[in-house]
């Protein structure tokens, strides 16, 4: 039987990666690009929109067995399976953010609020779960609690605009490495 953790946890390292590398490209590739002030998804149809569409949609991808791996290391609790449901569809979204680019008019921005919602959603339901969890420790629903705090009080605090979504997407790259690599180094779940 597949080792879902180990599966999972490198999925999640390397959708935060797979999205720090591309972004960086994609910045870099997009002449006059201003981190913070424009909206992240303007790098989807700029000089990198190739690096930036493709590690979106490769992130959300490698999002769902990451969510796979979580409801398997935080089996039976249901906040935990709910939380990693909600991950598994915020990965769907995040490739939509890649296929449907803002020149797809609409469903760009319903697709990207999906997303940010969605992710939201399932942090909020992961933080009390993971602070139980004995394989991740308390630290671990700490650090996703405060990752909702801050994203939340950014969004408020700049009317949910480029900079919030921005440090939103950084935080969220940076809790994927560091829960991914919590959860690959769990023991297989028992058969």
């Amino acid at each position: 039987m597949a080792n879902w953790r180990l599966i999972g946890g490198w999925c999640g390292i390397g959708a935060g990666l797979v999205f720090l590398v591309t972004w960086i490209l994609a910045i870099a590739s997009t002449p006059g690009y201003q981190v913070f002030v424009q909206w992240v998804s303007d790098l989807g149809v700029g000089g990198g929109a190739a690096f930036f569409n493709s590690g979106v949609i490769v992130a959300g991808i490698l999002a769902i067995p990451f969510a796979v791996g979580l409801a398997v290391a935080l089996h039976p609790q249901r906040l935990g399976l709910a939380g990693a449901g909600f991950l598994a569809v915020a990965g769907v979204a995040l490739v939509g953010v890649g296929v449907f680019t803002e020149t797809a008019g609409d469903i760009h921005r319903q697709v990207s609020v999906a997303f940010f919602v969605l992710l939201m959603i399932s942090m909020v339901l992961l933080a009390f779960p993971l602070y139980k969890s004995p394989s991740f420790g308390n630290w671990a629903g700490i650090l996703t609690a405060i990752f909702v705090v801050v994203g939340v009080a950014l969004a408020v605090a700049f009317n949910a605009g480029p900079l919030p979504e921005t440090a939103v997407v950084l935080i969220t790259a940076a809790w994927s490495l560091v829960i991914g690599w919590r959860l690959r180094s769990q023991p297989p779940a028992e058969q």
